[in-house]
């Protein structure tokens, strides 16, 4: 279905500003250039995402001989009459004390004002891009707000809501997609499912869906229906470069590397700038030791893109993986510093300082890495190793227990913490612990029948 006419009006400046060559039309340009930088900063393969407004040029203010209409009002009149609805948007500036405020207004829609100084343009229009979204593709503002800012959660999901409830129908597919993408995050896989199956309720052929859902079953292990929905996505679209990417994911962690490569080079194939395929691809070699294979792909990730964090934090595993403590350190503060914002490039960067007995800078990452997700347990057994070091046994306690709260199948967690126990000759609470490692069924009941055997005899 064809997206509905955006009409955009040059708009209104006063003299001043046109004398510095910031015209009505100037700044229509400088709103679409905005629209545009968000739509590059939304990944996703829906195609009818078009945004595609029609400038007003000023010869359809003459007016037809005779008649007194504009052709203005000629081509709004046809186009209405031929059912096609419009979004038509104006917006006019009034300079204020050296200020600029800059009022939008969609047809039908409350009008919003955004004011700064004339040096924050840009600004201004990137929150007036923001609006312009709102009221004609809420969908595409969900979707950046949700993967380009932190903490825009909310506001994504009260775009979701809008788009949901307002016309056009034809998004709501992909509203219940992003929903659907936000529950996957919050590891919460069962609803997931259900909103990506209403989406395909909405559009049974509509991809993103069917890869989404695939995915969530591939998180609960539910890996032969995975395979069905994988096929099917691939039967809707076999040039869909996202379900062969993520295919290959399962495949790689179901231990079928040659059927995972496949997979992984036609995604490849289809997209080839496609960073997130070439580094998944890398990631795989380098589980099958095929270091120099797996050294080209995060090379070409970084020559693609050398601002993006991705192709550092791929080159940081590849030096892990390799021994190369100091290359792979490098890498890992060079993707931090891009603004990574994967927790595992901060949990290496700290093992390795912490091997170096930089114990301070190690905890100041952690740290780090904790703010941005506070419920990954990894983070926090790692700070209570370094606890240990520093001979701070209270606070690695405290580490401990916040770890196995989070997660407690980890079956190392429970060895760590057991020894841990054990130096501290607090024997009962280790013995606590491996009963626990065998109520939990964490693996290894062997290891944990021999510690709990042990200490019994012990006490």
């Amino acid at each position: 279905m064809a997206k509905d006419t955006v009409i955009i009006e040059p708009f209104q400046v006063p003299l001043d500003l046109e004398k510095q060559n910031i015209t009505g039309q100037a700044l229509v340009n400088k709103l679409m250039d905005q629209i545009e930088i968000i739509k590059e900063k939304t990944d996703t393969s829906y195609k009818n995402l078009d945004f595609k407004p029609v400038f007003f040029d000023s010869q359809l203010e003459i007016v037809i001989p005779g008649s007194g209409i504009s052709l203005k009002s000629l081509l709004l009149n046809f186009k209405n009459f031929l059912g096609k609805k419009q979004t038509r948007i104006s917006g006019e500036v009034v300079l204020l004390n050296g200020k600029i405020f800059l009022t939008i207004r969609v047809m039908g829609e409350p009008s919003k004002t955004y004011s700064g100084e004339i040096s924050e343009l840009d600004d201004i229009l990137k929150d007036a891009a923001q609006y312009v979204l709102i009221y004609t593709q809420p969908y595409l503002l969900a979707y950046y707000l949700y993967y380009n800012y932190d903490n825009n959660k909310d506001q994504a999901l009260e775009m979701i809501q809008f788009s949901l409830t307002h016309d056009p129908k034809d998004d709501d597919a992909m509203a219940y997609t992003l929903d659907g993408s936000i529950k996957y995050d919050e590891g919460k896989f069962e609803e997931s499912i259900k909103l990506y199956k209403k989406a395909i309720e909405i559009n049974p052929k509509f991809v993103d869906a069917y890869n989404g859902w695939a995915y969530s079953l591939y998180e609960l292990k539910r890996y032969d229906e995975a395979e069905e929905v994988y096929k099917k996505a691939n039967e809707l679209d076999p040039q869909n470069a996202y379900t062969y990417d993520y295919w290959a994911i399962m495949r790689d962690d179901r231990n079928k590397p040659e059927e995972a490569f496949t997979m992984f080079e036609k995604a490849i194939q289809l997209d080839p700038n496609n960073t997130e395929f070439l580094s998944d691809y890398g990631k795989s070699l380098l589980k099958y030791k095929k270091y120099d294979e797996a050294l080209q792909m995060f090379e070409k990730v970084i020559e693609i893109d050398a601002k993006s964090s991705l192709g550092y934090s791929s080159l940081g595993d590849y030096y892990f993986e390799k021994e190369d403590t100091v290359e792979a350190l490098e890498h890992y503060k060079k993707a931090i510093s891009l603004g990574s914002k994967d927790i595992k490039n901060y949990l290496h960067a700290a093992k390795i300082l912490a091997e170096q007995k930089n114990f301070d800078e190690a905890k100041k990452l952690l740290t780090k890495a904790m703010e941005l997700n506070s419920k990954y347990y990894q983070t926090y057994s790692e700070m209570a190793e370094i606890l240990t070091e520093q001979k701070k046994y209270q606070e690695a306690i405290t580490m401990y227990k916040k770890s196995m709260d989070l997660d407690s199948s980890d079956k190392e967690l429970f060895v760590t913490y057991g020894k841990f126990l054990e130096e501290q000759k607090k024997e009962k609470e280790a013995l606590e612990i491996y009963k626990k490692a065998l109520r939990q069924q964490t693996g290894d009941s062997v290891y944990f029948r021999k510690k709990i055997s042990e200490l019994e005899i012990d006490n």
